[in-house]
């Protein structure tokens, strides 16, 4: 394996552990103003990333079209030029149903027509429509014409999606908002983990291995839904010093310092709007599943791309 195959290798593998480990063990916040369990923020370490490296990925394709136009394409810029505009159709389609998920908990309706979301999901169509391009024109001279005329037709699609928060308004953040705290340290981490996977893909096929290592993370994260599939976690609608009251009406006599900590920030419960789960005795605080049903959905998306840069 060459060296860039072996930093590839690595950094796969630091993907998936950092996503596991930060959907289950990293921090979120204390209180969000917004509906739904704090934890569902957990999702901005698997859904924000990727969806951050689609618009690279649709700028650079947009550039490797205006550069080919220009002074023409060699063999290996137009297999960029392709990989790039497939890694923006599954990203694509990643970033839209992974927020939708997400969406359905912090914005109560997986729908909500903002702006940010329904591009993303023209977009996504949009470049899907893109391998009909490249394989079903027989000419490849006029194919390759014409895929560089479509990237440049879409890159103006993604910017509109990149400032769809600008132009109107969304309940997503407007660009150039971030996260603070170690919240958004992670995220930026992140972001540039995985863009620069994308960019060493550019100059190295994967091993067949590691596409194994993203199915091998999809099953934990799998398997970390089992709170779940076993407790029935239930919302905690209030709490005093002394105990927790559960939406169903329940109150559990638990300092709620014991489920998380500060239980008080500013005067205010850090508890409400999170779940809880009654298991071996105590009361334990459960993550919203949809941080993990989205790290499983990233580790699919990943290992598809991954599949397809092996056939370039």
């Amino acid at each position: 394996m060459s060296p860039l195959g072996i930093l590839l290798a690595v950094l796969i593998v630091v993907d998936v552990a950092t996503a596991v480990y930060l959907v289950n063990w990293g921090p979120f916040p204390l209180i969000v103003a917004e509906l739904g369990a704090p934890t569902a923020y957990l999702n901005v370490y698997v859904h924000v990333p990727p969806a951050v490296v689609l618009y690279v990925m649709a700028a650079l394709s947009f550039v490797l079209a205006v550069w080919g136009a220009w002074r023409g394409l060699s063999e290996r810029a137009l297999k960029w030029m392709d990989f790039s505009a497939y890694s923006v159709a599954a990203l694509g389609w990643y970033a839209f149903v992974s927020g939708t998920v997400w969406a359905a908990e912090s914005w109560g309706t997986p729908l909500a027509l903002d702006p940010r979301q329904m591009s993303i999901l023209v977009l996504a169509l949009i470049y899907s429509l893109y391998p009909a391009i490249r394989r079903g024109v027989e000419d490849p001279e006029r194919s390759v014409k014409l895929a560089q005329s479509f990237v440049i037709a879409g890159f103006v699609l993604a910017i509109v999606s990149l400032l769809a928060p600008v132009l109107a308004q969304a309940f997503h953040p407007r660009p150039g908002t971030t996260f603070g705290g170690p919240l958004g340290q992670y995220m930026g981490m992140r972001i540039l983990l995985i863009l620069t996977i994308f960019l060493t893909l550019l100059f190295v096929k994967p091993a067949r291995w590691t596409s194994a290592v993203y199915l091998a993370g999809l099953v934990v994260a799998v398997a970390l839904l089992y709170p779940w599939l076993l407790y029935q976690p239930q919302r905690v609608v209030n709490v005093t010093e002394t105990s927790i009251v559960l939406e169903s009406g329940q109150v559990l006599n638990v300092p709620p310092g014991q489920v998380l900590s500060p239980a008080f920030f500013n005067g205010t419960p850090t508890l409400p709007k999170n779940f809880v789960a009654v298991a071996g005795g105590g009361v334990e605080l459960v993550r919203h599943f949809s941080a993990y049903v989205n790290a499983a959905l990233y580790f699919a998306t990943m290992a598809f791309i991954l599949w397809l840069r092996e056939r370039l």
